[in-house]
């Protein structure tokens, strides 16, 4: 049986074959700043299509997914409203007017992520505990707003307090889940030029930032009805069976303070957006495969790396990044398949030590030497018996790295080449996507982070840095990365 859910409170009027369920009560929001109004329509459940067998309602996490911490990392994808209207190839109706086209959207993507999540089932249930998920067909809490303003004039410099205003956020709402319950949260925003901006966030227990795009390029290739769909795999527990005795997230908490002095910062501290585009990444990339050849990613990392630790005075430091090992299987497993399938290389660099060598060539080929490390052999002891002992034990090891107050850490995670530029609904490719991450600056966590995402021309790298405000102040001028990147340009 198909179910779709419409909220009780959209102010457009509402197909009879909807039904109207789990809908949350209330009267339409206006929050204002400056001039600015953006309007929520509705706060709904969207569940799947056809109800999860029972034989699949208790999804086990694996054993990657129990160390992660029940956050939340959204994503964001910008879509301007094409001068072709979807029902342009019916000669015999007229055009649409905005109101018109708003609401096919609408529709089409709640339709749409219902029949997603039948296929998606886990995404449509909720944290169970710190080892499953609860696939209960609770549904992904969806918030639709109205943005009183052109998406092109929000694009021409984006403004991190207004994207943030954009994230789903769950309001307490009596006798409805906890915000750590749902596994899946998404924000649609639907400018008054006919522009749209799409949030998905997803509980980090169950999805790495791999599986956010699997789960959205799912839901894209259903809205336009491409008959070439993937489906998703959900074997990953299965391959590396969750362990009691793997430190799980309640660990966690403790694991950040052990480091709160390489990560935890205090005081003022700023995001920017460097831009690389692709005669400089071309122009960098030679001069950082000087010692072995390396990846655009590598060499922008190891770029980043040499400004920020000039910037604090060559203090010693430790550069993490998670790496996807779904292609280093023998045979590879696909890239469909669900779940934290990652790995972590950390390399530390000491500037007193011989080995110190502060140069953008020396520190892309430690990167790479240190993610090579991680070959199919070392991937498969993982998978044999007892092998949680050695995993948790690598845990501990690392976080003994990042416990000096002398130390600096540095988080980066790379989405280069993960199809964030891919997600077609029906009315085109996205013309910009960013990370939600870094979005807040009222709290200085998550601190000393890059993230770097395919640029808007698909051939660029963006990198979202946080820093420290008196280090970014340094970094920002910093004459070598201004040769090769600008700072936060308009996206169009």
């Amino acid at each position: 049986m198909r179910r779709f859910i419409i909220s009780t409170f959209s102010s457009r009027r509402k197909p009879n074959h909807h039904r109207h369920l789990n809908a949350f009560s209330g009267s339409p929001t206006t929050v204002a700043s400056d001039t600015l109004q953006i309007q929520v329509i509705s706060r709904e459940h969207i569940k799947p299509s056809s109800p999860t067998p029972q034989n699949l309602r208790y999804y086990k996490l694996s054993m990657f997914d129990q160390i992660e911490a029940p956050i939340y990392h959204p994503f964001m994808f910008f879509y301007l409203n094409p001068v072709k209207n979807e029902n342009d190839n019916d000669n015999d109706k007229k055009k649409m007017s905005i109101d018109e086209i708003i609401s096919y959207r609408s529709n089409r993507l709640k339709e749409s992520l219902s029949e997603t999540l039948t296929r998606m089932y886990p995404f449509a249930g909720k944290l169970g505990s710190e080892l499953h998920i609860d696939c209960n067909d609770i549904g992904v809490y969806y918030i639709e707003t109205r943005v009183d303003d052109r998406l092109d004039n929000v694009l021409r410099k984006p403004d991190n307090k207004l994207l943030k205003r954009l994230l789903p956020v769950v309001d307490s709402v009596p006798n409805q889940p906890l915000w750590g319950s749902y596994v899946s949260m998404v924000q649609v925003n639907f400018f008054n030029c006919g522009g749209v901006s799409i949030t998905v966030q997803h509980n980090h227990k169950l999805a790495d930032a791999l599986s956010t795009m699997v789960f959205l390029n799912t839901w894209a290739a259903i809205a336009r009805r491409d008959p070439n769909q993937v489906y998703p795999s959900f074997d990953s527990s299965e391959m590396f069976p969750q362990n009691p005795n793997v430190p799980s997230s309640p660990y966690v908490p403790l694991w950040y303070l052990t480091i709160s002095p390489a990560y935890l910062k205090h005081g003022l501290f700023e995001t920017k957006r460097f831009v690389f585009d692709a005669l400089a990444l071309r122009k960098l990339k030679a001069i950082a495969s000087e010692h072995q050849r390396v990846s655009r990613v590598l060499a922008v990392l190891a770029l980043l790396w040499k400004c920020v630790t000039t910037e604090t005075h060559s203090k010693p430091s430790v550069l993490h990044m998670p790496v996807d090992i779904r292609q280093r299987f023998s045979p590879p497993l696909p890239d469909s398949s669900i779940g934290n399938i990652k790995s972590g290389a950390l390399v530390r660099f000491d500037p007193d030590a011989t080995s110190g060598n502060l140069e953008v060539a020396s520190m892309a080929s430690r990167l790479k030497t240190e993610i090579a490390a991680i070959t199919s052999k070392s991937i498969e002891d993982l998978r044999r018996e007892n092998a949680y002992v050695g995993f948790a034990e690598g845990l501990r090891n690392s976080m003994e790295m990042l416990t000096d107050f002398g130390t600096e850490y540095y988080l980066t995670s790379s989405l280069c080449n993960s199809g964030t530029r891919e997600a077609d609904f029906g009315w085109g490719k996205p013309v910009w996507c960013c990370t939600g991450n870094h979005l807040n600056e009222d709290i200085p966590i998550f601190t000393n982070r890059m993230i770097l995402m395919d640029s808007c021309s698909g051939d660029g790298i963006e990198v979202w840095v946080t820093l420290e405000k008196q280090v970014m102040d340094a970094v920002k001028c910093n004459a070598e990365l201004l040769s090769f990147a600008s700072v936060d340009t308009s996206p169009l």
